[in-house]
């Protein structure tokens, strides 16, 4: 880079060089002064056509190398940042290609969470009716059980109840209908029984 540098500053040198040797060798209209005479407007357009053909020569000479040099440079340099800006625009379309990929990519990902979420939300959402269910299952059967017990201690009671009831009746009832006889019977026939068996 320092050489191209170089290059170019040593082509401009030259060619500013010989643009103003070309100037101060010009005897054109502003260098001469007009003294009469057809010969001299003849003169000055020959010598104008002579110093041209001399600044050309020269330029060609001495210039040509260095301009060409400066324009091969300048072409090179920016050849050199065209292809740094096609390397940055590739690097850029790649991140590009990279973020774009990531978003579809999550957008894959979120859906199927998403779809992963309902799915446990579902399972679960049927696990917590099931338990219910259970839990409700064993509570009916708890309490027809409790239901039944109490059934058949009410019953229970209840025969408790009524034959106490009736003993008490037939305490109440019996010494006014059976007689002494009546007894007497009633323990023989129990004693003949007991000696029977």
């Amino acid at each position: 880079m320092a050489k191209s540098k170089k290059r170019i500053i040593a082509g401009i040198v030259s060619v500013s060089a010989v643009a103003a040797l070309g100037l101060l060798a010009t005897p054109g209209p502003v260098w001469a002064e007009e003294t009469g005479g057809d010969w001299r407007s003849t003169y000055d357009t020959v010598m104008i056509w002579v110093n041209f053909a001399i600044l050309a020569f020269v330029i060609y000479k001495f210039g040509k190398d260095p301009i060409l040099d400066f324009l091969r440079l300048r072409k090179e340099d920016l050849a050199y940042e065209i292809g740094v800006l096609e390397s940055q625009k590739e690097k850029v379309t790649a991140r590009i290609e990279e973020t774009r990929q990531a978003i579809t990519e999550s957008d894959i990902r979120y859906a199927e969470l998403k779809e992963r979420i309902l799915r446990q939300g579902e399972r679960r959402k049927q696990d917590i009716i099931d338990e219910a269910k259970a839990q409700s299952r064993i509570m009916i059967e708890s309490t027809k059980d409790k239901v039944g017990s109490q059934i058949q201690q009410a019953k229970r009671r209840f025969k408790e109840e009524m034959v106490d009831a009736a003993i008490d009746r037939a305490l109440e009832r019996l010494p006014r209908v059976i007689t002494d006889e009546d007894n007497e019977k009633l323990l023989d026939q129990y004693m003949a029984s007991a000696t029977a068996k």
